[in-house]
């Protein structure tokens, strides 16, 4: 256990974080870390030491935010999920062609490569409560619901043509996976061209013909 030292010492529960510099709240701080070495790695090559090691805390201050790595690893998960729709819905609200949206969308997630979410949580799924592995669905469909909405208004509009919006959802979201994989190769395109690529592709198929 942690002993406090200097003239004032603090009465802390164990394992309890001090602030850091930057005034981040802690569980945010390590929510952030755990994404980004999840994301990287997978479920079970990292560890909470690890996380803890990156953090600049100790373990004790994991748990006391967090019951064990797989509440660690759902938190994260979720928590990165919703960012990820509050970007894509800041985008796709945006006043512009549908198309340019996309592209803008495309470009974004690809900006950040990481590893295949789909086997990182075939990884997981072992050591995942089913109401964790649900949590963490929802999440996903959340922001597969932000394109859905968006299609839906393309198709009365008349800038596609009409299909089922949860299937151009996740077909777009599928098409932007395997481009993540691409563009963490040696010669990959950039994040800008790879965007451009895929939803011209996409687009070929939605978009409406010109007679």
């Amino acid at each position: 256990m942690e002993q406090s030292q200097g003239k004032h010492p603090a009465k802390r529960s164990p394992g309890r974080p001090k602030r850091r510099q930057e005034d981040t709240p802690m569980n945010e701080f390590i929510l952030k870390t755990a994404s980004a070495l999840f994301m990287e790695y997978g479920y079970e090559p990292v560890s909470l030491q690890q996380i803890a090691q990156v953090c600049g805390v100790t373990k004790a201050s994991i748990y006391y935010h967090f019951e064990n790595k797989a509440q660690l690893f759902t938190a994260a998960v979720t928590a990165m999920m919703q960012k990820a729709r509050n970007a894509s819905l800041r985008i796709m609200q945006q006043d512009k062609p549908l198309y340019d949206r996309l592209v803008e969308l495309a470009e974004n997630k690809l900006r950040f490569p990481h590893g295949d979410f789909e086997t990182i949580m075939r990884d997981a799924s072992a050591s995942l409560a089913p109401e964790q592995l649900e949590e963490i669905r929802v999440s996903e469909d959340q922001i597969h619901d932000v394109l859905t909405v968006s299609f839906t208004e393309a198709i009365k509009n008349g800038e596609v043509r009409s299909a089922h919006p949860l299937l151009m959802a996740h077909t777009l979201a599928s098409m932007l996976m395997i481009g993540n994989r691409e563009i963490a190769k040696e010669f990959a395109p950039s994040a800008g061209e790879l965007a451009q690529e895929i939803v011209n592709m996409f687009w070929n198929g939605v978009g409406v013909q010109e007679a």
